[in-house]
């Protein structure tokens, strides 16, 4: 099963009500979600279209061995000795254990967001070491899907301090802003049209779905980011880069969304 061609989502969507005017916080959004989607707990959200959807939660739960590769990969890559004999391991607290539930940050001297492949890439540069393309599966894909899975089961708590209030703002208003040939925001699909079917396939909400990723797509790593840009494209956008301060904002608000949720990294995905 995949997702609905970006025609055939479009046409559909351009039948539906106009965009409501942004919200920020994530209580009036849940708030709105649940009005929306009655029936469906909060933490149900976290799984996606599987939500509203018992043939994809089975086509997940009967995949779930897919991730066991990606991840086991991605160790050796986490693990692996520097020039200096330091590791991507020792750059974090604790191994990296219970660390990727708390990104993306916003560092207070670099006065930026720092996301996950940003903290990577951090270390790699720091000891010397080359760093890895944000979109490459086969390396940054596979080391974000080790981490993640050391924060499997504990809770999103992303932090946005006064400080950071901008950069999270910008965040919220480029999820709101439409974007593109189709005019189209993210909102548009994941919080007006939260639940409703286009094609065979419901359309996720966006509390939750930062918990899953990546997602493990044909054997390879996907990350939020990748996805992001994938999404842009089908709106007609030229996507941001990825690592873009745009992107890094976006995933900022999403993230925060997603708080007090429980990580469950590297779901199967088939659409």
């Amino acid at each position: 099963m995949r997702f609905p061609s970006a025609p055939a989502l479009f046409a559909a969507l351009a039948a539906s009500t106009c965009l409501a005017a942004p919200i920020g916080t994530r209580e009036e959004i849940v708030t709105r979600l649940r009005a929306q989607l009655p029936g469906v707990p909060v933490a149900e959200y976290a799984l996606g279209a599987a939500a509203f959807d018992t043939d994809l939660r089975e086509q997940v739960a009967q995949n779930a061995a897919a991730a066991d590769p990606v991840v086991a990969e991605g160790k050796v890559l986490w693990n692996a000795r520097f020039k200096d004999g330091r590791s991507l391991a020792g750059c974090f607290p604790n191994g990296g254990r219970r660390v990727a539930a708390t990104y993306p940050q916003y560092d207070g001297k670099l006065k930026r967001v720092i996301t996950l492949e940003m903290a990577i890439n951090q270390c790699l540069r720091s000891h010397g070491e080359a760093t890895y393309e944000p979109t490459d599966a086969a390396t940054m894909g596979k080391v974000v899907a080790y981490m993640r899975s050391l924060s499997d089961g504990r809770k999103v708590a992303v932090r946005v301090p006064a400080a950071a209030q901008e950069r999270f703002e910008q965040g919220r208003r480029l999820y709101f802003s439409r974007m593109g040939q189709r005019n189209y925001a993210c909102a548009s699909c994941h919080l007006q049209n939260a639940g409703k079917r286009y094609g065979d396939l419901p359309l996720s909400p966006p509390v939750g779905q930062a918990t899953h990723w990546p997602v493990i797509r044909d054997g390879r790593a996907v990350t939020l980011q990748v996805r992001m840009r994938q999404c842009l494209e089908s709106m007609g956008a030229a996507p941001f880069p990825a690592g873009s301060e745009e992107l890094n904002h976006i995933e900022y608000f999403l993230t925060y969304l997603s708080n007090d949720l429980p990580i469950k990294s590297n779901v199967w995905r088939n659409w």
